[in-house]
């Protein structure tokens, strides 16, 4: 019996290109930030990466939101209405009250919809590497599986999916309550650049070197030791793209693989990783 069609959902967090989303019928929920102006932004009213990170490097401090339960229910109900199920594949519940928000706006709707169907995920991890899950859901879509044999098959590689980047200046971790203050000043000091990646859905540091060209070497290493899987990579950054771009080049030389995916990490993320972040998502052949 094949089961009821079907909408892929995410958040802006998982990084999800905004024009494959749209070509692919895939529906992005918005998240927020604020500065101390009273305006909302990430949803109708949006900031330029330059204006975004020019207000960041002049001292001001950006906070981050998580997606509004009204938006969600909204956008929901346009696809149920629709005569669809929705799977739903979410920022890590460990970083956001999203998922959470998601689930409660869901089990509302499954009473008003009994007939329809709602699965949200949990990624446990957050920009490419939440959203290559997106991109595997959608072939394994358009490949025929059902809603939940794709959710049991992420589920059940989940941990596989990696997202690791490198950090360029240390104060807006500190900022946003990721880093404490005093090892903030004592790793801009020594010019310390952490390697960052997702464990259980939470930010750890996996390796701090001096200079960035030492970590973006690390890296690379840790990457490569990894084997990772050719069809699911992408590379990410915080506004700058030439950094990015060579990053790919490097990839390619020293790995064969070729990335067709350049994403600028979305500003809700940014407020905490600052300019100048550089890293990537990618599946995992081994730990």
């Amino acid at each position: 019996m094949v089961g009821n069609e079907f909408t892929i959902m995410t958040d802006v967090n998982t990084d999800v290109e905004p024009s494959y989303a749209e070509a692919e019928g895939i529906v992005i929920m918005p998240q927020y930030y604020h500065f101390n102006d009273g305006v909302i932004y990430g949803d109708e009213i949006k900031l330029d990466s330059a204006s975004f990170y020019k207000r960041l490097y002049d001292g001001e401090k950006a906070m981050s939101m998580g997606c509004n339960p009204a938006r969600i229910k909204e956008l929901f109900e346009a696809e149920l209405n629709k005569g669809k199920d929705i799977l739903a594949i979410i920022f890590s519940s460990e970083l956001s009250g999203s998922y959470n928000t998601a689930c409660t706006v869901a089990k509302e709707l499954e009473s008003i919809y009994p007939e329809r169907k709602i699965i949200v995920m949990d990624s446990l991890n957050a920009s490419a590497g939440a959203g290559l899950m997106v991109y595997m859901a959608r072939d394994m879509q358009k490949a025929g599986k059902g809603i939940e044999e794709i959710r049991d098959y992420i589920e059940s590689i989940k941990s596989k999916f990696q997202a690791m980047f490198v950090v360029d200046d240390l104060q807006y971790l500190v900022r946003g309550g990721r880093l404490s203050p005093l090892s903030g000043k004592v790793g801009t000091a020594l010019d310390i650049k952490p390697i960052l990646h997702l464990v259980e859905g939470k930010i750890q540091v996996l390796k701090k070197k001096r200079t960035r060209k030492k970590a973006v070497d690390e890296l690379m290493d840790v990457m490569k030791g990894m084997e990772p899987d050719h069809t699911y990579f992408v590379v990410v950054h915080t506004h700058n793209r030439q950094s990015a771009v060579e990053l790919v080049e490097r990839i390619k030389a020293e790995t064969g693989i070729e990335v067709d995916k350049i994403i600028e990490i979305n500003h809700t993320i940014g407020t905490h990783t600052g300019p100048n972040a550089l890293g990537f998502g990618f599946l995992a052949g081994k730990p």
